[in-house]
């Protein structure tokens, strides 16, 4: 098997991949807004920013590695897309909590530990197709 036939082996993983890799930019450039426009946004805004991004960078990686996973484990592709798209509604409802709302907040709360359940769920099932 070469390179390029895998891709069309991980089509779901690909998918969110890209979906949040655009995501990852888009915080990456409000961290930027942030800390350029100082002035113009609440205090503790650029620092939120800040930990949204780093946050996003923690727990994407191996959330995306767990699909990846699950694919090439031939878990079904409806499931595939359950994880993937509420990965990408989890990881938006933190951002929109802990980058919009100072304090804490139920969308950052839904997001982040929503994210470490599913982190968690996907772990099991790569451990479970394994076995």
């Amino acid at each position: 098997m070469n390179d390029i036939n895998l891709i069309h082996e991980i089509p779901v993983t690909a998918i969110y991949a890209g979906i949040h890799g655009l995501l990852a930019v888009l915080l990456a450039n409000f961290v930027l807004y942030a800390r350029l426009r100082g002035k113009k946004v609440p205090e503790w805004q650029p620092e939120a920013a800040f930990r949204v991004q780093a946050n996003f960078i923690e727990n994407v990686p191996i959330a995306l590695l767990l699909l990846l996973v699950l694919e090439l484990q031939g878990v079904q592709t409806i499931l595939l897309h359950a994880c993937g798209g509420t990965l990408f509604i989890l990881r938006v409802l933190h951002a929109a909590g802990l980058g919009r709302y100072q304090g804490a907040n139920y969308p950052r709360l839904i997001g982040a530990q929503g994210t470490f359940v599913l982190i968690s769920v996907m772990a099991v099932g790569c451990i479970a197709t394994a076995l």
